[in-house]
């Protein structure tokens, strides 16, 4: 492994760009109309943020940066990553209590919220690429990303998550929600700042530059990696996006070359995409470039199923919250951007038809709300989706479509800053929902039995 932060003057260079774009930033997170209760952060490194702006003047849908389909990997990554050597979540010794469950799970009744304490992410300080301090960036979380589970544990990832002018660093993090007192850990650094280049799909290193997730993390249990099945956003002016997928094998602890994984399509798009993955085979459901798309999991190759209707452009479904309900094969996008007015959204089987639905009862506004997180409860055979407001989670029934308040209790989990996308997430080992409203917060959970 090379040396801790080399190539200094390279990273001050990249240091003197960040502070070019951070200065045409606002100092609030804003998208969609929402506002932020952040503030500037200002440059100070003893309060432990990354001393930058998560940006305002968020890029609309756009194609990727020419330049980035130039960007190619560098030989069995022999540089550039600032290996932790942190234990592998996936191959842990579970070590649970009583009933086989984590003691913060223990006595909650259904549907009753928890604060799982010391999860959050601000406990995990990491090295700033680009000026080599230790740092706790709210943007890991706030600057519009998702997590991505193994449905079959309790272990959550966290990967490349930052982009535009918001954070450089590409690491990876890990937490095991299975224990009595969950913490994060990094499990691999990010690229030395001597790498990191600016509206490019990978840094020189060949590993992927951090970018805006939104719905595009998602963890493949027969693969053992965490997938990013696009790039909304990459480090940088903001303007550059991907199809590419790229993925971190937790076996060699770093990330499969670039061109390892086929892209959905050539170029870029709506970069706010939903991903909706089936829990039963992990094949992942999407819109790219004109078409819903699945990428199968047991292949790793992309198939088209539907073109988009005639009336709709390629932003149809961005921002939509998408589930899979593999019961009746077919995955439900709850909002089309042509029809936000009639209340309706699309449903897709696997075979490829398309059809409008249209939502009803009292919650169907909440239904067809942007940038929120979803998935389908087996036991209830439900869609539950989460808002960003407080405690609210909507009801969605799979056949009449209408969407109604599920009635919680405990304290409820603090609104979520820039939407919440797949920081919603169902864990059957754990019996309910985690869920992280943003980059200071600690890991909710709701029990769903």
């Amino acid at each position: 492994m090379p040396a801790a932060m080399t190539g200094r003057s390279t990273a001050s260079a990249v240091c003197g760009l960040l502070a070019l774009m951070s200065s045409a930033c606002a100092g609030s997170l804003a998208e969609d109309g929402g506002a932020s209760d952040l503030g500037d952060v200002g440059t100070s490194r003893d309060v432990g943020f990354d001393g930058g702006h998560l940006d305002a003047g968020h890029p609309d849908a756009a194609e990727a940066d020419a330049a980035e389909a130039d960007a190619g990997p560098v030989d069995a990554h022999d540089a550039g990553a600032l290996d932790s050597g942190a234990p592998d979540l996936g191959r842990r010794d579970v070590g649970v209590s009583d009933g086989g469950l984590p003691t913060w799970r223990l006595g909650l009744a259904q549907w009753e919220w928890t604060e799982i304490q010391g999860t959050s992410l601000s406990n995990q300080p990491v090295i700033d690429p680009i000026n080599g301090g230790m740092v706790t960036p709210r943007s890991r979380i706030d600057a519009w990303n998702g997590l991505s589970a193994n449905r079959d544990n309790g272990d959550v990832y966290l990967a490349c998550a930052g982009g535009h002018a918001d954070w450089a660093g590409n690491e990876v993090y890990g937490i095991d929600l299975d224990r009595d007192q969950p913490e994060w850990r990094i499990l691999r650094d990010p690229t030395d700042g001597a790498f990191i280049v600016t509206d490019q799909a990978y840094y020189t290193d060949g590993r992927p530059s951090s970018t805006h997730l939104y719905y595009a993390l998602h963890f493949v249990r027969s693969r053992d990696r965490i997938f990013k099945m696009s790039a909304g956003s990459v480090w940088g002016s903001g303007n550059g996006n991907n199809n590419n997928v790229d993925a971190f094998d937790l076996a060699t602890n770093d990330w499969d070359p670039a061109g390892t994984w086929a892209a959905s399509a050539p170029g870029g798009g709506a970069i706010d995409r939903p991903y909706a993955q089936d829990p039963t085979t992990d094949d992942t459901y999407t819109f790219s470039v004109g078409s819903f798309r699945v990428w199968t999991a047991s292949t790793g190759a992309w198939n088209t199923l539907a073109a988009r209707p005639s009336y709709a452009n390629d932003d149809i479904v961005s921002r939509s919250p998408s589930a899979v309900d593999p019961t009746r094969q077919q995955v439900l996008f709850t909002r089309n951007a042509y029809r936000v007015g009639q209340l309706q959204g699309l449903l897709l089987s696997f075979a490829g038809t398309l059809t409008d639905v249209t939502f009803t009862g009292p919650e169907a506004a909440a239904a067809i709300s942007g940038q929120s997180g979803m998935e389908y409860l087996p036991g209830e055979d439900a869609f539950l989706l989460k808002s960003s407001d407080a405690g609210e989670v909507i009801r969605i029934d799979p056949v009449s479509f209408e969407a109604t308040a599920l009635a919680t209790s405990g304290t409820a989990p603090p609104d979520a800053v820039n939407g919440v996308y797949t920081r919603w997430l169902y864990l059957p080992r754990l019996r309910g929902f985690a869920y992280l409203p943003h980059g200071t917060a600690n890991f909710w959970f709701l029990a769903t039995e």
